[in-house]
């Protein structure tokens, strides 16, 4: 899946993180408003660094991935988190769980080996939506996420979440003269940010370096800071979060 948002960690300062959401898929022109989409990224984050997936990327100027430690380091913040088994409760919320099955649909155990007795297929006890797949360990079938009780999650954990005016955003007078280069552009108002949902910012911005790209800045304050235990100032890492639920 195509990444949505590049997101930037300025500061970790006890219950509260401020950072950077830049956008970097003009399908998804705006930084989510819910508290549901910083929860996501507290998840996505922490997902990375549990797989060892969150390094340091050479491409450091194009907006590139960004960790102060090493991805053995990550793993090891990530199993020393006091509320490391929440992730995983978030973690299936939003993507659903997997279960382990034979080729045939039937149950294993977490080894995803043995046969659970008594025998019986996973769509005959689960809800499933039809998200399918082989790991290496065994197949596995998919529950959907639970968007409500996700949502009652984010209200209660993000007690506070800000975001600020859009900056890099071109001017209404600049997407004009792209658009139209050979006819002066007449004002019918103050010249002022353009819309991002406008495919002519885009299109001026096709060709910008990633500093130069729309970013918000976002001010997220959790209810207990071990939610933010396995964030750092200098982290960054790109996303297909959006808060949305599988």
């Amino acid at each position: 899946m195509t990444s949505i948002f590049t997101v930037s960690v300025d500061s970790v300062e006890d219950s509260t993180l401020r950072g950077r959401v830049h956008i970097i898929n003009p399908d998804v022109p705006s930084v989510p408003e819910e508290t549901v989409f910083p929860l996501s990224l507290l998840v996505d984050a922490w997902w990375h660094l549990d797989n060892g997936f969150l390094h340091n990327d050479d491409d450091e100027e194009g907006g590139g991935d960004r960790y102060p430690f090493t991805e053995e380091e990550g793993k090891d913040i990530t199993a020393g988190m006091r509320l490391k088994g929440e992730f995983w409760k978030l973690y299936e919320l939003i993507l659903g769980k997997r279960i382990r099955v034979t080729e045939g649909g039937y149950l294993l155990v977490d080894d995803g080996k043995t046969v659970l007795e008594p025998r019986r297929k996973a769509k005959d006890v689960y809800q499933l939506d039809g998200g399918r797949g082989y790991d290496g360990i065994s197949h596995y079938v998919m529950t959907p996420g639970d968007a409500g009780e996700f949502s009652q999650r984010a209200a209660d954990i993000v007690t506070s979440y800000d975001i600020s005016p859009y900056r890099n955003v071109p001017l209404l007078s600049e997407v004009a003269a792209l658009e139209h280069p050979n006819e002066p552009w007449e004002l019918e108002g103050p010249d002022g940010p353009a819309d991002l949902d406008d495919y002519g910012v885009w299109h001026l911005l096709r060709d910008s370096s990633f500093a130069e790209l729309p970013y918000a800045e976002i001010a997220v304050t959790v209810s207990d800071k071990g939610y933010l235990e396995h964030m750092v100032a200098g982290m960054r890492w790109a996303t297909t979060m959006t808060g949305h639920v599988c």
